[in-house]
């Protein structure tokens, strides 16, 4: 969680001059280079001065000086080539936990790398570069002159030996090219037939009931679906019986992908022990049911699963949701705001009041976004409470109430219970009515920071959408401070990454890059890999709209201009749009043109 941005900490402790970090900021603005490193290359600090601050702001360990010596066995965690491409080696291991030394430590990604690789939970510290760098080149040269015991291989990123943290991760990558065949195995197969010969003569009752039974072979294939979805890194399963079998599908990235299929003799047996890992009633089958239970995977791990049950035609359908406590939250700067958004949205967190206002639809990663802005707000000076439906993630300091309608405790409810809790900062999951916008709105008028979400297409709407709620617009032009409209693509997996030259420049331009543009702008793709299964993709990343409401957008709300009219005002205060947000991902290389196209709109 950072408290202190770099510049400011290098600024009070004298290390740099007010005109120093100014140039410095305007040319990170022009680059997108991290500043300390403007810094570093403009000599104005050191590296070990760069290092010491780093660590301070980002509240890590620094490895300085670097440790002599590095057991040659740490080699086998991650291949040269990726540990050369993303400056990172390993340190040192404690049972399960592996410390890694990092030279950027905002890139939460190669952290996550890292723990899928190893199965292994990651401490990182923050270390130099040309420290990194030396200690990576003599590690695998030990390893290549044999001092394994002379026989192991040179690391490489085909065939490097991860058997450092064996988990359901490795067998995602080296057998899984592909995400449907994550659950194609001989153990698979074998629990199917034991499965299916357990159910053949039971009646349906009698098999329902014998699924109590923690060793029974259903409960293990549940168990292994799970397990194998949790380690995949998958948000979301989903078990679709139709005439003939049942499907089982997996949501990687954001994307549905088949895993595997299974009979219908076991379609009632499989939901049934669902159901019982998460207290339901298991022979209920006419009506719809929710419910929840915790998987432990592995020993540092434990994932939080919301089930939901629903009858079709064929049979009822479970939709699990796979909610990581470990791997939850995400830091601002790793969203993918750029510098001048992030700039915007962290001057309107220092707000002490006005509404935050966060848009999308469904999946579009509201609510990590609010986390990340809870996660810079959560210091012990001040009071935070959040209404959330439901509560994804447990802060530490703030108080969270899930919202029950079943007893009539809705978001209005909880909101003026908690104008009397003296609160500094508050968080509603979602405005759905004009009484919660209400409550919300007075709030950020009487000296509250509020945070919320809307369901709108894009930053614009937001303020649209609140009028025809029927807020009045004096309210919304008064409260407001900044919206904050997303989407989210995927990222190209870095191990496959490769350049897509299928656009002309004329197609570049019909996507709304500049003439300019179009001679430098090279787009990148993915062709597919064992660490991708086979996608061309790993993790997302947003895409951002941030409006701050300036005073002449507020003079066009007070006039209930239409939302077209909004829009040329904001561009005319700089607004950056979706599209334009996208195109900058493109040509930075983190993701293709189809996700942006499937996201985005033509300005």
């Amino acid at each position: 969680m950072l408290h202190t941005r770099l510049g400011q900490l290098l600024l009070d402790a004298g290390c740099v001059t007010s005109s120093q970090l100014h140039e410095a900021l305007a040319r990170q603005q022009e680059t997108r280079q991290p500043l300390g490193q403007i810094l570093f290359e403009r000599q104005v600090i050191s590296e070990e001065t760069l290092l010491k601050f780093l660590g301070q702001q980002y509240g890590l360990a620094t490895a300085y000086p670097f440790p002599a010596d590095v057991a040659p066995q740490l080699a086998n965690c991650v291949p040269q080539t990726w540990a050369q491409q993303h400056v990172v080696v390993p340190l040192n291991r404690v049972g399960r936990r592996l410390t890694v030394a990092v030279a950027d430590p905002a890139n939460l990604h190669v952290l996550d790398e890292v723990r899928f690789r190893t199965g292994l939970q990651v401490i990182p510290v923050i270390a130099l570069e040309s420290d990194i760098r030396q200690c990576i080149q003599a590690l695998y040269q030990r390893q290549d002159h044999g001092l394994h015991g002379g026989s192991a291989p040179p690391a490489s990123t085909q065939d490097a030996d991860f058997s450092a943290g064996s988990s359901s991760s490795d067998y995602a990558l080296h057998n899984a090219h592909r995400v449907d065949s994550i659950l194609q195995s001989e153990e698979m197969r074998s629990l199917l037939d034991k499965a299916s010969s357990s159910l053949r003569y039971a009646q349906p009752e009698a098999g329902a009931e014998a699924l109590v039974e923690e060793e029974s072979p259903v409960a293990r294939l549940v168990q292994t679906i799970l397990d194998r979805a949790a380690g995949t890194g998958v948000s979301d399963v989903h078990l679709e019986p139709d005439e003939s079998a049942v499907r089982v599908r997996f949501r990687l990235d954001g994307v549905l992908h088949t895993a595997m299929t299974y009979s219908l003799g076991l379609r009632n047996a499989v939901i049934s022990r669902l159901k019982i890992l998460s207290h339901l009633d298991i022979a209920e089958r006419r009506l719809p049911q929710d419910g929840r239970m915790t998987l432990e995977w592995g020993p540092q791990r434990t994932v939080d699963v919301r089930l939901s049950v629903l009858p079709s035609l064929h049979g009822e359908k479970a939709v699990l949701r796979l909610l990581n406590r470990a791997g939850q939250l995400i830091d601002l700067p790793a969203l993918g705001l750029d510098a001048t958004a992030t700039e915007t949205f962290l001057t309107a967190l220092d707000c002490p009041h006005g509404m935050l206002l966060v848009t999308g639809p469904t999946g579009s990663g509201k609510t990590t976004t609010l986390y990340a802005a809870l996660q810079v707000l959560n210091t012990p000076d001040v009071n935070i409470v959040t209404v959330e439906d439901p509560v994804e993630y447990h802060f530490t300091g703030i108080t969270q109430v899930q919202i029950k309608e079943e007893i009539g405790l809705g978001f209005a409810q909880i909101l003026r219970a908690f104008l009397r809790q003296d609160p500094d900062i508050m968080m509603v999951g979602e405005i759905r009515d004009l009484e919660t916008a209400q409550i919300a709105i007075r709030a950020a008028l009487t000296g509250h920071r509020v945070l919320s979400t809307l369901h709108t297409h894009d930053a614009v709407r937001a303020v649209t959408r609140l009028l025809e709620m029927g807020v009045d617009p004096f309210m919304v032009a008064s409260s407001v401070s900044v919206i904050v409209a997303q989407r989210l693509v995927r990222r190209i997996c870095p191990g496959c990454r490769q350049p897509d030259d299928r656009y002309s420049r004329e197609q570049l331009r019909g996507l709304g890059f500049t003439e300019g543009e179009t001679l430098t702008v090279g787009p990148v793709r993915g062709q597919g890999c064992a660490s991708c299964h086979g996608t061309g993709y790993k993790g997302r990343i947003g895409l951002f709209e941030v409006l701050p409401v300036s005073e002449h957008f507020r003079a066009r709300i007070l006039e209930r201009q239409t939302a077209d009219q909004l829009k040329q005002q904001a561009l005319a205060d700089g607004f950056k749009t979706m599209r334009r947000s996208g195109l900058d991902k493109i040509q930075q290389g983190l993701t293709t043109v189809e996700e942006v196209i499937s996201v985005s709109t033509e300005d």
